[in-house]
């Protein structure tokens, strides 16, 4: 029977060598295509961030303190890479490089949706405005 555990920290530890790799190639090769680099550090991004939230709660529990602490934190961090990545996806769609043929349009739009009756049915039970909310 395989111990996931050890399993799990040979990959990481398999991984980290293999981005010490790549880490090297970047700064000694010709630049990747760009698409792929930022596809390869949006995934780099949200792996070093459930790194740290695992570390963290980790952490917490060994030192008995409030996980809820590190959940709120995270919360917050989810929301600012969220309008982070927003930002971009304006940018991109300006310059016309994601269209409604994208491959992930529908997903995105439908999610977008969600979120937004979401948002407005949370705010509207907290007996908030959307438009108040945003101020």
């Amino acid at each position: 029977m395989t111990n996931i555990p050890e399993s799990l920290t040979l990959e990481i530890k398999q991984l980290t060598s293999e981005l010490r790799r790549v880490e090297h190639r970047l700064r000694s090769e010709t630049a990747p295509d760009t698409i792929a680099l930022n596809e390869f550090r949006h995934t780099v991004d949200n792996v070093r961030l459930t790194a740290w939230s695992v570390s963290e709660l980790i952490n917490a529990e060994h030192t008995k303190k409030n996980p809820d602490t590190v959940l709120a934190f995270l919360a917050a961090e989810r929301l600012r890479r969220f309008d982070q990545m927003v930002k971009n996806l304006l940018v991109d769609i300006d310059r016309r490089a994601i269209t409604l043929q994208t491959n992930g349009m529908e997903s995105l739009l439908d999610s977008v949706q969600t979120l937004n009756v979401r948002l407005r049915d949370w705010f509207s039970e907290r007996r908030f405005k959307v438009k108040d909310a945003a101020s």
